[in-house]
């Protein structure tokens, strides 16, 4: 990690931290809470902050992203995000029914929190979606496309897979580094489901050579615009 990667890190982690102790601050009407340095952190903090990576940071990134990264990445941080708040608050929701209601005040205060965390990054990752993926999606794939994604989202997704690579986007040199990347995360049982514009079978005999017992393979579906395969790592003996 660079020296400059690092200070970006370091950045963001003291803004979350501040940014925290704030919210933590008010949310439980702590006596010490400073609603007025809440809002003057995040006006001369946290704003400056987000303009500086509008000007500098975003339209570098814009032409790195075209040539060597995924567009939808950080949507996919989205969905990491809200699962892990979804087991939170499964965990806590089963705390509280072994409570006896005397006891359940702070758990309960936990469980209000995370509802309104939660709330705020799904509806900040609608609107994402909205603004940017509807219209496109709606300009650049005919209706028999639209509806084809539409219901196979509907269909609902194997317990089994953990998320989807779509390499459509991606420069074919990048694509199978990316793709057997994905495999060695996988845990024994899990799987992914990849989408290409031609067929995999390539893909397959490189798999076949080089993990050979190690994989499944199962076509979703076979052209003639689309090509799905969901791919899982076999569990061990």
């Amino acid at each position: 990690m660079s020296q400059v990667t690092q200070a970006f890190r370091e950045h963001h982690r003291e803004l979350a931290n501040q940014l925290s102790k704030y919210v933590a601050q008010i949310v439980q009407d702590k006596a010490d809470a400073d609603p007025q340095g809440f809002a003057a952190f995040l006006k001369n903090e946290l704003l400056p902050h987000a303009t500086g990576e509008e000007s500098a940071l975003y339209p570098r990134m814009d032409e790195i992203i075209r040539a060597h990264g995924k567009p939808t990445a950080t949507m996919t941080v989205d969905h990491e995000y809200l699962t892990g708040y979804i087991e939170q608050i499964q965990l806590v929701s089963k705390e509280l029914g072994r409570l006896a209601p005397d006891a359940q005040t702070e758990m309960r205060a936990r469980l209000a929190r995370l509802g309104i965390e939660v709330q705020a990054i799904f509806e900040m990752h609608l609107a994402k979606e909205e603004r940017v993926y509807l219209p496109l999606f709606e300009q650049h794939l005919s209706l028999e496309e639209q509806q084809r994604i539409l219901d196979t989202m509907h269909e609902g997704v194997p317990a089994d897979v953990k998320t989807f690579i779509d390499v459509r986007p991606i420069m074919p040199a990048q694509r199978h580094p990316l793709i057997f990347q994905t495999f060695e995360s996988l845990a024994p049982g899990e799987a992914f489901e990849l989408v290409n514009d031609h067929s995999p079978k390539p893909l397959y005999y490189q798999f076949a050579a080089e993990r050979a017992g190690e994989f499944t393979w199962d076509d979703v579906e076979q052209g003639p615009q689309v090509w799905r395969v969901r791919i899982g790592k076999t569990l061990k003996n």
